[in-house]
């Protein structure tokens, strides 16, 4: 009996964990989601409070986006998600591609691969670390 209950809290635990690659995804999805509507205020609720490249200057690139782009398309694929077992930080290596439509230049297609840096709160991951240039913000103040 005991390990029957052994097994069965071990399989119980182990379902309740996430893949965190999963996690990253989930969270990415709805950022570009959010992207696309040009919903400013939901954007930036998935950017943690002490974001490393300024927060204020992030926020500001992405409404430049919203006035300068008739159209932004992001896809995202997330390959690789590591979590730094002191800190909780998670890093992620991301593939991504990204369609901006301007009226005045045209459409500017770019693709690659990045790394973003999440942490996790009780509200869920938020960006707080993105290499230059930005995956988002293409516009800069």
């Amino acid at each position: 009996m005991k390990k029957f209950l052994l097994l069965f809290l071990t399989l119980v635990s182990g379902c309740a964990m996430i893949d965190p690659s999963i996690e990253v995804s989930r969270t990415l999805n709805q950022m570009n989601q959010a992207y696309k509507d040009k919903n400013i205020e939901q954007f930036m609720s998935f950017i943690g409070s002490d974001y490393d490249g300024k927060r204020d200057e992030l926020r500001i690139a992405v409404e430049n986006d919203f006035a300068g782009f008739s159209d932004v398309d992001y896809r995202t694929s997330v390959f690789q998600t590591l979590i730094d077992p002191q800190t909780g930080v998670y890093r992620a290596s991301v593939y991504y591609f990204r369609s901006a439509k301007s009226p005045r230049y045209g459409v500017d297609n770019q693709s690659g691969e990045t790394v973003l840096t999440f942490e996790k709160n009780e509200d869920g991951l938020k960006l707080i670390e993105m290499p230059d240039p930005g995956l988002y913000g293409l516009i800069i103040p």
